[in-house]
């Protein structure tokens, strides 16, 4: 068994995978946020209304915390907020166009992963390669 030889192909695999996200978060702009603010856009994705308070309660940290990094997230223009009508007291948070488009940034990184695979792998190679990975 050629450990070495594994080991080889899970760095490329993992370079693909980088090279790929890397490509489309260049595309989306979203190469000046951190990985950080990037789990942060996608826990305001899963949501359709949450406010500051909530969503400190989701990421077991203090809404002060949360607010510094909605303000840091809506100067990227990432995010932004919106007023209740019931309550005008109460501010939603959710995603702009722009944070919408990076949160689908690994969808859309596979996806590129997937192109390179076809532009370079024969229609053979193709089904070896999924019948090899799928026992994994």
């Amino acid at each position: 068994m050629d450990r070495d030889a594994i080991y080889e192909v899970i760095r490329k695999f993992s370079r693909l995978q980088r090279e790929c996200s890397h490509e489309i978060s260049e595309k989306l702009g979203a190469c000046e946020l951190q990985v950080n603010q990037l789990y942060y856009l996608k826990m305001i994705d899963r949501t359709m209304e949450i406010t500051c308070g909530e969503l400190a309660g989701q990421l077991n940290i203090t809404k002060p915390s949360v607010t510094a990094i909605v303000n840091k997230l809506i100067a990227l223009g990432v995010v932004e907020k919106s007023r209740c009508t019931r309550d005008k007291r109460i501010h939603y948070i959710k995603l702009t166009e722009k944070g919408r488009n990076i949160t689908r940034l690994e969808y859309f990184s596979y996806q590129r992963m997937v192109d390179r695979i076809l532009q370079v792998f024969s229609e053979e190679e193709i089904h070896t390669f999924i019948r090899l990975t799928q026992k994994l």
